[in-house]
């Protein structure tokens, strides 16, 4: 169906999740006529449980000031991958069952083999993180670096890596 546009799940159709839209509004009160109107994000369970003010900030971080940013993600996700990312930061894992599935040292909490990942998502077994590659990026300088990484950042930081 579709993937959370704050922690990049993917929703199933038989899952609960929320849908915002944005309504284009013309004059005021009683007067007010809705021109019309864009679905903007789905928001899954879980995000959305954690309240409408972090989820309508965290949307704000994504959407400022860059209207390509869903095209700019898929630019990412064809051009990059998590396990040569995850390379670029000295996290290597050892190869785990026959499905490109690597255990590793987990970044986040130092604590051997509770790191989990594949070429596009990762898995943290300490706190039970998990995501793609914006999402790793994001919680990363989060937690490691301690700066703020939005997605908008993330996305602008692996855009200037994929090759030219």
């Amino acid at each position: 169906m579709a993937n959370c546009h704050l922690c990049s799940k993917k929703i199933e159709a038989t899952e609960t999740y929320h849908l915002i839209s944005v309504n284009q509004v013309k004059g005021e009160g009683n007067s007010r006529q809705i021109l019309g109107s864009q679905e903007v994000a789905f928001i899954c369970d879980d995000c959305f449980n954690e309240g409408l003010g972090n989820v309508f900030l965290s949307l704000r971080h994504i959407h400022r000031a860059d209207t390509q940013l869903l095209e700019k993600m898929e630019a990412v996700k064809k051009s990059l991958n998590l396990v040569d990312l995850l390379k670029e930061f000295a996290i290597i894992g050892e190869p785990v069952g026959t499905s490109n599935l690597y255990l590793a040292r987990c970044p986040f909490h130092q604590q051997d083999s509770s790191f989990l990942y594949d070429d596009k998502e990762y898995y943290c077994f300490c706190e039970g993180l998990k995501g793609d590659i914006f999402s790793f990026i994001m919680n990363y300088y989060r937690d490691i670096e301690r700066q703020e990484m939005t997605l908008k950042k993330a996305v602008d930081f692996l855009m200037s890596k994929i090759p030219a």
